[in-house]
């Protein structure tokens, strides 16, 4: 899956998981790529309401990510 995050295109190298400390709002984090070789951890934070939230993909806003981390 391709995502833009500040004008740059990346391709997710796995499917986002859960991330963080058990009882706060969870955050989503999956490893990523761009063209040039670089690596990424991209993360999503939960949407308000996540509490209520039965379905796994209505938890984040899935095309904007709140996150891009540089890794190498």
């Amino acid at each position: 899956m391709k995502i833009q995050f500040e004008n740059k295109e990346i391709t997710l190298k796995q499917e986002p998981y859960i991330d963080g400390p058990a009882g706060e709002t969870p955050i989503y984090k999956a490893q990523a790529s761009d063209a040039e070789g670089n690596e990424y951890f991209v993360t999503w934070a939960a949407v308000e309401g996540w509490e209520n939230i039965e379905d796994e993909s209505e938890m984040c806003d899935w095309d904007h990510p709140t996150g891009l981390m540089l890794v190498k």
